[in-house]
């Protein structure tokens, strides 16, 4: 029974609602020249396997994964008209009188391939432009408005057919072309075979050829005609269709196959949705979406969402389940503070005041153009509330009640602004809190009195009414207080105040809210509940733990008895709460591109049992509870695309199929990486470095990182997306290694192991060498002193010899003369002294002095004098002089002795003359020059 009920109150919602959400309303993002640095036209758009997209420009082609954008040039920097995607390393693009293609190198840069080269001539592309690329198995086809070529990554064949062409389009895997102003024809490997029947074309451009069912085709003309074309015949398809499309130029077109909607693009009027009807779902056009009318191309990207590439900018048509965008594109409508569904009409409260429209009116393809003002709503609209029947706005002019015809009046005669209304039952008694900018009215419904609660002092910005009837009051700064009627309801009887003054645990500012039946408090991203046990405020546990990584929390809006909406700057969460359990149903990220929650005001106004408004500061977003999905979001991992190391712009990328090792002088890193469908999800990249990040970094838009100046070490680089609703991609893991300076290697310690060791030789040896040098210093100082000793010894020896030398010869000489100066005055007697007596005593005398002065005894000791002075003297002049006679050494001896003449004459027993005539027989002897010394000669023989 109780799933009848349920399928039974499903049913009738989804019908009461369905003239509101009929069709879905995408968000479009407008991207301008300033977003992707390119030029105003984009003619083409590609993605690759990874999610990234493409985009031929009028400059060159563009790159996009959602992060960053870049522009690759040719080197003409000319158009690129036509783009095919292989994959993420070759693209191929057609443009003015030249096609190639694109490869990416190790830097994660495109590098353009002319292939013009491959066709004979001079110029054999002469005034041609490629207008569409396709890939078709190991082929790929080039087409301009006269020829199709098909290049087999050799060469390049040109396609037998019309010289004259128009697009050629893709139909399921089939090629279609019509030739200029004719017939249709279908690719055939190299050949363009006419497909019968298609002659009553002539005339018209066909632009559009689209696969409908499962074997059959539309096929449209720039002038809004679309046939259904079964293989046989061509039958129009939907007149009142065609009609809105003429003079529209209609001139792309796309399938999508999860909406089974067809994508119009047109010339003059933007895009049209349309069903497989032809009726129309969605228009956007420059006056409600687009910056542009001229579409030129329609791409749906992985995500099921559409590209247009239009000649001013790009679009993104984005759509979420169970989301419907509506944003004023002229700024006049004003910031949205609440909405409600009243007598057929949706009323939206603004800062401008109430706009109306109807129901009916909400899938119109230019809704913002049917809302109008209620006259004397003018000003601030702070909420919408339906009590008893009536339906009261909190205005800045007071408490307005707005009639079932949309006339106003005051409600009250209250004179100030009015924030809130809400009714209550207090002990049996129906009253309606009133909370104004000055203060707090209760109204008895059964007496009609108003009475001003005047006893709190403190501002108040919001009530509420708990199951014992106690009203919590929330004051703008100072906390909350619980409050007690008395049984007249014009007075508090009591009120206990909570807050920060009181309780120090407790934070500064605590908002009130209701949620699940339960009063709620909200302060610095925690939740409280009051204990009534304690009369205190605790932690709410389960609904902390569900928010604990949801952080700067607004509001809390219930949607039904068990869910309710939470806010905060940016983003809207459904949650699940019922005092016991707290879940996260859904989640929704809204600040992108201009779309942003109201500050100081997030609020989601709940329409019915299935239709919530989420207000925006330049729109709303409708959601239906039927067309969400219980999302289970499954974020894909980064793409690692280059590592760079070092500053060097264009060196330094290292291949990521092997193990990445950094020297010490590049320990610079740079990680390039991309996320698929970055734009689709509004994603942002977080990272850490283990070994040096502690914690996540920030959430960021952005497809590269660097740390510079990594210490030597292995480091574990994590990536991973997330799109700021608290879901996480797997980690991307990137592991490298810097290597150690050269001076902190193994071989490095090897070498100063090895220095040290010869070091240490060295020094050893040194101080070895050393050592024994002083030793030998030491025994050279006790040798020389030993040997200064011995020659001073033998000095004083050679004087002595000298002495006794010198004393034996002149002892010797001075005997001699002695002798012979006695023998002359012996001679001089006797020749005076004639007696014959005194001869034989006279000759005995003359006798003994004779042998006395030529002893050999004499020369004997002084030539053992003269040896032991000069030794070996006589035995070298023997080698020298063999024939020198004993004189001869004799007289060499008194020569060698430097002595005069004279001397050698008294000492040899000799004349003067006979020692001159001596000394020249031994010149001769000796061979001497006239000019040789000959005392200098015995000198110089040792």
């Amino acid at each position: 029974m109780d799933i009848l009920k349920y399928i039974f109150i499903t049913f009738v919602s989804l019908f009461t609602c369905t003239t509101i959400t009929a069709n879905q309303k995408p968000y479009v993002t407008n991207l301008s020249r300033d977003k992707y640095h390119g030029a105003n036209k984009n003619w083409s758009i590609g993605q690759d396997e990874k999610g990234i997209m493409y985009f031929g420009n009028a400059i060159g082609l563009l790159e996009s994964d959602g992060m960053e954008w870049r522009l690759f040039q040719t080197p003409d920097a000319n158009i690129v008209r036509a783009i095919a995607v292989v994959d993420h390393q070759t693209i191929y693009s057609g443009g003015s009188e030249d096609l190639g293609r694109w490869d990416r190198d190790q830097s994660g840069q495109l590098k353009y391939t002319s292939l013009k080269g491959l066709l004979k001539g001079n110029n054999p592309l002469d005034n041609q432009s490629f207008w569409r690329i396709w890939i078709v198995g190991d082929k790929v086809y080039f087409q301009s408005f006269s020829h199709v070529y098909m290049y087999d990554h050799q060469t390049l064949t040109l396609v037998d057919g019309p010289t004259d062409l128009l697009l050629l389009l893709k139909v399921r895997d089939e090629y279609w072309v019509q030739e200029m102003y004719g017939a249709l024809y279908q690719l055939d490997h190299l050949a363009l075979n006419k497909i019968p029947g298609s002659e009553f074309l002539n005339g018209t451009v066909t632009r559009v050829i689209l696969p409908y069912g499962t074997d059959r085709y539309l096929i449209g003309t720039s002038t809004g005609e679309i046939y259904i074309y079964d293989k046989e015949k061509f039958i129009p398809w939907n007149p009142s269709l065609s009609r809105r499309l003429q003079g529209q130029e209609l001139n792309c077109g796309i399938y999508s196959s999860k909406r089974n909607t067809y994508y119009l693009g047109t010339q003059l009027s933007g895009v049209y949705e349309v069903d497989t009807q032809g009726n129309i779902l969605n228009h956007f056009s420059a006056a409600n979406s687009l910056q542009n009318n001229t579409i030129l191309s329609l791409y749906e990207d992985n995500q099921n969402n559409v590209w247009a590439a239009m000649d001013r900018g790009l679009a993104y048509i984005r759509y979420t389940d169970g989301l419907s965008y509506y944003r004023s594109t002229d700024g006049g409508f004003g910031a949205v503070y609440d909405a409600t569904i009243w007598h057929g009409n949706l009323l939206v409260g603004t800062n401008q005041g109430i706009y109306y429209t109807a129901q009916k009116k909400i899938d119109d393809l230019d809704m913002f153009s049917s809302l109008k003002l209620i006259e004397g709503t003018q000003g601030q609209v702070w909420s919408f509330q339906q009590i008893g029947g009536k339906l009261f706005c909190g205005h800045t002019n007071g408490l307005l009640e707005i009639l079932p015809d949309l006339r106003i009046r005051q409600s009250y005669h209250i004179n100030t602004g009015v924030f809130r209304t809400l009714e209550a039952t207090i002990n049996g008694k129906q009253i309606q809190i009133i909370i104004t900018y000055k203060d707090l009215l209760i109204l008895n419904q059964s007496t009609g009195e108003l009475s001003s609660m005047g006893q709190i002092s403190d501002p108040i910005s919001n009530a509420e009414v708990d199951h014992l009837g106690n009203i919590w009051l929330e004051t703008t700064s100072r906390g909350v207080y619980k409050c007690r009627l008395n049984d007249e309801l014009n007075a508090f009887r009591y009120y206990t105040y909570y807050g920060k003054k009181e309780d120090n645990s407790l934070p500064e500012h605590l908002r009130l809210f209701k949620s699940g039946g339960r009063i709620l408090f909200l302060g610095d991203d925690q939740f409280y509940i009051y204990n009534e046990g304690n009369d205190d405020l605790q932690i709410e546990q389960h609904l902390n733990q569900c928010f604990k990584d949801i952080h700067n929390l607004k509001r809390i809006i219930p949607f039904n008895s068990e869910e309710s909406w939470a806010t905060t700057g940016s983003s809207v969460y459904l949650f699940f709460y019922d005092g016991y359990i707290a879940r996260i149903k859904e989640a929704y990220k809204i600040e992108a591109d201009n779309l942003s929650l109201v500050t100081a005001y997030e609020n989601a106004a709940v329409l019915n049992d299935s239709l919530s408004l989420i207000c925006l500061d330049a729109g709303f977003i409708l959601h239906n509870v039927y067309r969400s999905k219980r999302q289970t979001v499954e974020l894909s991992t980064p793409n690692l695309e280059f590592v760079h190391t070092g500053t060097g712009a264009y060196t330094g990328y290292v291949d990521l199929n092997q193990p990445i090792h950094v020297p010490y002088k590049d320990n610079t890193v740079t990680v390039g990486f991309s996320v698929n469908a970055a734009f689709a999800g509004n994603l942002f990249v977080q990272y850490q470095l283990e070994e040096v990040d502690s914690t996540w970094s920030a959430s960021e838009r952005r497809n590269s990182i660097s740390y510079a100046r990594l210490p030597k070490g292995t480091y574990t680089l994590r990536l991973r997306t997330t799109d700021g609703l608290n879901n996480y991609s797997p980690d991307t893991l990137l592991t490298f290694e810097v290597l150690p300076p050269w001076y902190n290697t193994i071989w490095w310690y090897l070498t100063c192991c090895g220095l040290i060791i010869i070091a240490l030789f060295v020094t050893f040896y040194l101080m070895k060498r050393r050592l024994q040098t002083k030793h030998l210093r030491r025994m050279k100082a006790q040798e020389a002193a030993h040997l200064r000793s011995l020659n001073e010894q033998l000095q004083n020896e050679i004087e002595e010899k000298d002495a006794e030398l010198f004393t034996q010869t002149s002892f010797i000489i001075h005997k001699n003369e002695l002798i012979l100066k006695l023998k002359e005055i012996v001679d001089e007697i006797c020749a005076r002294n004639t007696q014959k007596g005194l001869m034989p005593f006279y000759q005995k005398i003359n006798t003994l002095l004779a042998n006395n002065l030529d002893t050999e005894d004499d020369w004997k000791m002084f030539l053992i004098k003269f040896e032991q002075k000069h030794r070996n003297f006589f035995r070298r002049l023997k080698e020298m002089h063999p024939q020198l006679t004993n004189n001869d050494l004799r007289l060499c001896a008194c020569l060698k002795l430097n002595m005069e003449t004279k001397d050698i004459a008294a000492l040899m027993n000799l004349s003067v003359r006979a020692v001159e005539n001596n000394r020249y027989r031994l010149r001769k002897k000796f061979n001497l020059q006239p000019t040789q010394n000959l005392n200098e000669y015995f000198l110089s023989i040792d």
